[in-house]
């Protein structure tokens, strides 16, 4: 086990295409009262994703007890798990509303045509403090997962949490484990092993190479003590400078512009 040592950078593309284009994700500006909206695209039947699922294998199940998670239905069908239930959501459905707390998850429907394609939108509501799902906890978690699949990376459980910890998400303890007690163990284990444990063994919760809004995620790392060594503001533009030197791609980059102290960031292409 090990802290995850990127090996791509993706900072500020958009959009972001994830295994080898099994996942496409254009980030759009947020509408009023959310915090993300974001335009996502899966191919149920590539390959990359048919060994990601395979042998039963899905994403793992966490909670958000702040925020609302929003997802509305294009084409295909998309298949969330809310408490162990699952529900297939296609574009009749309309946008779908997951309350703060249940434990869910969410893939394409099994069993789809050959040439179906699964689009959707995701949104969700700030959590009214630093820690949230957000941008960047998308980024680094697929950085990570992108990590795993293609380049043999071999996942770590702390790395994780401290992720998930970051975007004020928790993984789910085993469905047998009693309510309040559930959420309460899922929280515990990622606060403490994972921003706490995990950050004093040195695993942080972003990475420069897949963090667009580097100096928001700096600051974020910041307020805790055993995050602070991670806060590096120029750690960005060193690592991508030894990118632009090898000669090594930098995704489809895109500059954002931050103001007055809020992230309201217009997508520029770079020339």
């Amino acid at each position: 086990m090990a802290p995850a040592k990127p090996k791509s950078y993706t900072a500020g593309s958009n959009p972001v295409s994830k295994f080898e284009g099994a996942f496409v994700v254009t980030k759009h500006a947020a509408p009023k009262g959310r915090n993300i909206h974001f335009h996502v695209v899966i191919d149920p039947h590539h390959p990359r994703l048919l060994e990601l699922l395979k042998g039963g294998k899905k994403p793992p199940t966490h909670f958000h007890p702040r925020q609302w998670e929003f997802f509305r239905v294009v084409r295909g069908s998309l298949t969330v798990e809310i408490n162990g239930v699952p529900h297939q959501f296609v574009e009749s459905d309309g946008e779908y509303a997951l309350p703060p707390g249940p434990h869910h998850c969410l893939y394409p429907t099994e069993g789809q045509p050959k040439g179906a394609v699964v689009e959707f939108w995701l949104g969700a509501t700030p959590s009214n403090s630093m820690a949230e799902l957000d941008q960047a906890f998308f980024e680094n978690w697929y950085g990570y997962q992108e990590d795993i699949l293609l380049h043999g990376v071999e996942p770590d459980p702390i790395q994780v949490m401290a992720m998930f910890d970051a975007g004020d998400s928790y993984l789910s303890p085993p469905a047998w484990v009693p309510e309040p007690l559930r959420h309460h163990i899922g929280k515990f284990m990622g606060v403490v092993v994972g921003r706490w444990i995990g950050g004093m063994l040195g695993y942080a919760p972003f990475y420069p190479e897949w963090t667009t809004d580097w100096a928001a995620a700096c600051r974020q790392m910041n307020q805790y003590s055993t995050q602070k060594k991670f806060s590096q503001p120029n750690a960005q533009e060193k690592i991508r400078a030894s990118y632009l030197e090898r000669g090594a791609d930098i995704g489809n980059e895109a500059l954002y512009d931050e103001h007055g102290g809020y992230e309201s960031w217009t997508a520029k292409k770079t020339k």
